[in-house]
């Protein structure tokens, strides 16, 4: 079996694996037009955003790449939080429910667990466009 490795077929199974997984792996982590567009598309900064998300204490619940420290399982994990359909399961994703939905969760589902935090407007701005990063 470990001979298997070693052989010219296997060699080029495992490096075909990996030019197909490089692109996978890259995308994890947002690039500059990533950045750019959700900035666009939200008005914030998305650099700022994730400096927010780290002083506003988000992963303490959330998981969020790109973010040191963001590691919670309280909350879902906001990996692709971008490609997905809806926010928290209830609103079609659109960067005015993404604002919505930051500023004043409970007004939007009274009965979900993520807190108001307080966010100012602008602070909702700029951590959406971080989030929007997140494909």
């Amino acid at each position: 079996m470990r001979r298997a490795l070693f052989r010219p077929r296997a060699i080029r199974r495992l490096l075909t694996a990996l030019v197909v997984a490089l692109p996978v792996v890259s995308a994890c982590e947002p690039g500059d037009g990533d950045a750019a567009s959700a900035n666009q598309i939200t008005g914030g900064d998305a650099d700022r955003g994730r400096e927010l998300i780290r002083s506003y204490g988000c992963g303490t619940c959330h998981s969020i790449p790109g973010v040191t420290g963001a590691s919670g399982l309280v909350g879902p994990p906001l990996g692709g939080i971008a490609s997905r359909a809806y926010i928290a399961g209830v609103l079609p994703n659109a960067p005015d429910n993404m604002l919505r939905w930051l500023h004043d969760p409970r007004a939007v589902d009274s009965l979900t667990a993520m807190p108001n935090v307080g966010l100012t407007p602008s602070d909702a701005r700029h951590i959406a466009a971080y989030l929007y990063t997140l494909r």
